[in-house]
């Protein structure tokens, strides 16, 4: 049994594998679409609301207007969305022989947060090795943890501001992006860079902030 990460999964391996291989899929983009209750973030709807006034003489209105909008609960993760022509690059792993079940009911709770399993096509970077069936985690628009597309500015807004048990919002983004970059440097992930850029920009604002 061969399984496909293209979030966490990718940067966060805490089961056994026997072999992996660093390949996409056909038919899918990965966005942040989807909300994290019990990783990224919390229960809860998600809202903002004016933040106590800030006042830092000297500091750029754009940028106290920006961090005056907080709250937010859910953190975001990603999930995948149909599109006819569209691939999405991540890992495939190989599950331990004899371990399969064990390993996949690790996952099942580990990916418990509104995810269900597919089979698809996966197709290995090393052109040598044929496409073979993978199963993946996928957060349909169905479930109750879906928060659906935004303005790339709200989403990063709300990775900015999400924490939950497993740590930072902003974690997750940022291990993923570097993740990508190293495993395929060619891929131009829009959607993933473009987020990672607008809150390492939130993040330089608020140390900017600071210091002042």
């Amino acid at each position: 049994m061969w399984v496909f990460g293209y979030g966490s999964l990718i940067w966060k391996v805490d089961f056994p594998y026997q072999d992996k291989l660093v390949g996409y899929i056909t038919g899918y983009n990965r966005r942040f679409w989807q909300g994290s209750t019990d990783h990224r973030g919390v229960p809860g709807k998600v809202r903002r609301q004016p933040a106590p006034a800030l006042t830092a003489p000297g500091a750029p209105p754009q940028l106290l207007a920006r961090l005056c909008w907080t709250c937010t609960r859910p953190g975001r993760v990603v999930t995948l969305v149909e599109d006819p022509g569209g691939c999405v690059w991540g890992v495939a792993y190989r599950l331990p022989v004899g371990k399969e079940e064990e390993v996949k009911a690790y996952l099942d709770i580990r990916e418990k947060g509104g995810y269900r399993t597919t089979t698809v096509l996966f197709y290995p970077k090393d052109p040598t090795t044929k496409p073979f069936s993978v199963l993946l985690y996928i957060g349909t628009c169905d479930n109750p943890n879906y928060l659906g597309p935004a303005p790339l500015e709200d989403i990063a807004e709300q990775i900015f501001n999400a924490a939950g048990p497993s740590g930072r919002n902003t974690e997750y983004l940022f291990e993923l992006a570097n993740s990508m970059r190293n495993l395929v440097p060619e891929d131009a992930d829009e959607h993933l860079f473009s987020l990672e850029k607008l809150v390492k920009e939130r993040l330089e604002g608020k140390q900017n902030l600071n210091y002042l």
